[in-house]
């Protein structure tokens, strides 16, 4: 909270080795490392954005926090500005290609090179220990899920409270490279199981399993964790209640369930779900964002399958999560969509979003016409390949 003189005002409560933020308004936001060796950190904030207005008095791990992130800006913006200049080039003026390759080039190496200077001459400090478990997570892209077992650690605390951790959970499921839903099951008994050492990782690492793979299935996993590890009698004794709240909501729109009758804003007006869907074999919603790239990707492979699945009982709907209609309209235009596309122009505030726990775009769910949920396809090429299945 701010205080009266505009100070920041923490409660009174303990707060443990790692990234917090501090915020205004819930949306300007800034990153500050509380270190409980530090008795005291100190910030001068001299106007919004916070980003932009920020000088650390006193902490050195804010120090060198937002130092390096000086560094990765200038070096941002040289990026960017070479880039800019090299669109405007002409395509045989090879000579400033070289000019601004080099230039790039050096910005790129002194990001490098300071960041090789914090964690040699600041071997003891956490943000230097948050940089080398980051460094690690790059040399072991495409590498074994086990190699990076052995060098990023799931079960400190600390780590869990900076953005590494995200980063380690998404690696380690990349690097999996999966071939079937069975393999994403043990992957994440295996993740909990590293992650177990210390109880609020375990904690930590549910929560953010779930949300993936409810977020970007597949479903199996996602079965897996509510039923192994929150709905199960031992879960049920354990588990904190704010998650199987968030469960609970996951699964009234599970594969199996009756999907909500929620309104979607016409022209005309609001039109009911059900009625539309009790027309047709199967219909799909597609919750897409009118800026998000995405989802621009999965409208060829979807326009595909409407055109090939239309005589045969089936229809899509679009749902836009946009929040003006000058992008809903032109994303309609410019992609020629064939079927009805509807926004509440709330963005993520999207009551149809909510209703259906749609927390990434783009998502798909096919109903059928007594609005069961039949399938939560992970793209366009997966709902195209249940359609050719269900139309035999």
């Amino acid at each position: 909270m701010v205080g009266s003189q505009g100070q920041f005002v923490f409660s009174d409560r303990f707060y443990p080795l790692g990234f917090y933020e501090l915020a205004l308004n819930d949306s300007d936001r800034v990153d500050v490392i509380l270190d409980p060796r530090e008795r005291a950190v100190q910030l001068d904030f001299s106007g919004v954005p916070l980003q932009r207005h920020i000088r650390v008095l006193r902490s050195e791990e804010n120090k060198l926090l937002w130092d390096y992130k000086l560094v990765s800006k200038e070096s941002q913006a040289v990026q960017a500005s070479v880039m800019a200049e090299k669109r405007s080039l002409e395509a045989n003026d090879t000579k400033r290609m070289l000019e601004l390759d080099s230039v790039s080039a050096r910005a790129i190496t002194l990001q490098k090179a300071h960041l090789i200077g914090i964690i040699e001459g600041h071997p003891k400090s956490y943000f230097a220990k948050v940089l080398r478990a980051d460094r690690g997570l790059d040399a072991a892209r495409d590498e074994a899920p086990n190699v990076l077992l052995r060098i990023f650690d799931f079960g400190d605390a600390s780590l869990m409270r900076s953005s590494s951790y995200d980063k380690a959970v998404m690696t380690y499921l990349r690097n999996l490279h999966a071939v079937s839903e069975e393999q994403f099951v043990s992957t994440t008994d295996t993740l909990l199981l590293y992650a177990g050492r210390d109880p609020e990782c375990k904690a930590y690492m549910l929560d953010h399993l779930i949300d993936l793979f409810s977020a970007y299935g597949p479903e199996m996993p996602l079965r897996h964790l509510i039923d192994h590890y929150v709905t199960s009698p031992e879960g049920l004794q354990h588990i904190d209640p704010s998650l199987q709240s968030k469960v609970q909501e996951l699964l009234k729109v599970s594969v199996g369930t009756v999907a909500p009758d929620v309104d979607l804003p016409g022209t005309e007006g609001l039109l009911s779900l059900r009625g539309i869907v009790e027309k047709n074999r199967f219909t799909a919603l597609f919750f897409y964002s009118s800026t998000c790239e995405h989802c621009h990707q999965q409208m060829p492979l979807a326009k595909e399958a409407y055109g090939s699945f239309k005589p045969k009982g089936f229809d899509m709907i679009g749902i836009a999560l946009d929040a003006d209609t000058t992008e809903f309209q032109k994303m309609i235009l410019e992609k020629g969509l064939p079927w009805k596309c509807f926004s509440e122009f709330n963005g993520w505030g999207s009551k149809v979003a909510k209703a259906f726990q749609v927390h990434a775009t783009p998502s798909f769910f096919l109903l059928d016409k007594q609005m069961r949920i039949v399938a939560k396809p992970v793209d366009a090429i997966e709902l195209r390949n249940f359609l050719e299945v269900r139309s035999n």
